[in-house]
């Protein structure tokens, strides 16, 4: 994610605020946009919020959503050309989700690498 016009990528607490920003803007957006431009505001702030993970290094990158994210990003653009691939991708996401949810239910602990 470019930053706010700051002058290229933007780091940490910066990027934070980046992503509040983009989800406040997103909520009033999705009053009056399509209906379909929620679903996708709402994948795109998933894939940002993996992203903190590249830019804060309190937090360490989780494989499973790190997975996600690529793949969030290589269809989100479906919304533009084909409704149902879209809403079948947003699916699949679930359904992969729920895999990685009963995966890490049955591990001793709870790290999830």
């Amino acid at each position: 994610m470019e930053g706010l016009g700051l002058g290229g990528s933007t780091e940490g607490e910066e990027y934070l605020f980046e992503l509040a920003s983009f989800l406040a803007v997103s909520a009033r957006g999705c009053v009056d946009e399509p209906h379909l431009y929620g679903p996708l505001r709402l994948i795109d702030g998933l894939s940002r919020l993996v992203e903190l993970s590249r830019r804060l290094p309190c937090i360490s990158a989780d494989p499973f959503l790190e997975k996600i994210r690529d793949q969030i990003e290589e269809n989100k653009a479906l919304i533009m050309y084909d409704k149902e691939k879209f809403i079948g991708f947003l699916d699949h996401l679930i359904l992969e989700f729920a895999k990685e949810i009963k995966r890490r239910a049955k591990r001793p602990d709870s790290n999830p690498k």
